[in-house]
């Protein structure tokens, strides 16, 4: 059997961040997503922002 076999599975060391959510745009200014993490928080951010607005426009709010 190969050694990769026997090897436990690599756990994240305490303390360290993983990979950022987002990172600074090299040319412009911002930011934008570079992991899934940031891309879902985009998204429900974005969602919400249409969420308030229909209803702001329908007069539920």
């Amino acid at each position: 059997m190969p050694e990769d076999e026997h090897k436990p599975p690599r756990e994240p060391v305490p303390g360290k961040p993983s990979r950022p959510w987002f990172r600074r745009n090299q040319s412009g200014p911002g930011w934008h997503p570079s992991s899934w993490q940031g891309g879902l928080t985009l998204a429900v951010i974005v969602a919400a922002i249409v969420v308030v607005v229909v209803l702001f426009r329908t007069g539920s709010l």
